[in-house]
């Protein structure tokens, strides 16, 4: 390997240059101070606000999302990309939709086009072919060539929000190359501990049915069971070696759960 010499002076001119570089692959601030004024601590949203004050601005995000240039582009920046592209579209459709109590009556929002990197894509063709490089089956259309990832991660099956009660919780602030790893290590490890998706039930497992449909995507780490186990902290939930028992002994009894009322803030009882 050759050494270049640089005066002080030129090695800091260069390390600006080269921070600047990284720092205007893209920016989601926007969308970040969305989620900071309209997603409260638990992850539901406060659509009517949203609908009233901010589309334009979301409007103008997916502008540049649609003309974004991903070429050449590091893994964790176009994994960041791709889960704040699809969670805000889906905060975007279910905000023009003020009717609507459960996701389940417009499962079609998930076929929409949009554009996103250049591409016309639906939020199904973002889940299924570019995060998760299989076929939607809806369109049965496979993985992009240069638009698909290069490695699955099963975590961002608890990134992506539906924009329901039972979604993993929606962050209230924007996912970043540098922040990417450390928040999809924060949500496994929050859904697994949580009796919202993870519990027992007269003796038997109820599992969030999430985990049923990205079951395949755990393959690569031994499988749901064995992901769960892994992610469980004895810390957080007394039940603990009760679940793992039955992820070991019993898993193909689990009886699968899902609830789509909209994470809408007025749609959670004023405790």
């Amino acid at each position: 390997m050759r050494w270049l010499h640089v005066s002080g002076r030129s090695l800091a001119c260069l390390l600006i240059v080269a921070s600047s570089a990284s720092a205007v692959l893209f920016d989601h601030s926007s969308y970040d101070e969305i989620l900071r004024h309209y997603v409260d601590d638990e992850g539901l949203v406060d659509y009517a606000s949203i609908r009233q004050n901010s589309l334009s601005a979301l409007e103008s995000y997916f502008e540049r999302l649609g003309d974004a240039d991903l070429a050449g582009w590091p893994y964790p920046e176009k994994l960041a990309f791709w889960i704040n592209a699809y969670n805000a579209r889906v905060i975007y459709l279910v905000a023009q939709k003020p009717q609507m109590k459960k996701i389940s009556q417009d499962f079609e929002m998930f076929n929409q086009p949009f554009k996103v990197a250049g591409q016309t894509l639906s939020l199904n063709d973002v889940e299924f072919r570019v995060l998760r490089g299989i076929v939607n089956p809806d369109n049965k259309k496979g993985p992009i060539v240069g638009v698909t990832l290069d490695k699955r991660d099963p975590r961002v099956g608890f990134a992506l929000v539906r924009g329901t009660l039972d979604s993993p919780k929606l962050h209230n602030f924007a996912y970043t190359a540098e922040n990417v790893d450390d928040t999809l290590f924060g949500d496994a490890k929050r859904f697994a501990n949580s009796s919202k998706y993870v519990d027992i039930a007269n003796g038997r497992l109820q599992l969030s049915s999430l985990l049923k449909w990205y079951a395949k995507d755990f393959d690569s780490v031994g499988g749901v069971a064995a992901f769960l186990s892994e992610q469980m902290d004895p810390e957080k939930r007394a039940d603990t070696e009760e679940i793992k028992g039955l992820l070991i002994a019993d898993f193909k009894r689990t009886e699968y759960r899902y609830d789509w009322t909209i994470n809408d803030q007025k749609n959670v009882p004023i405790k």
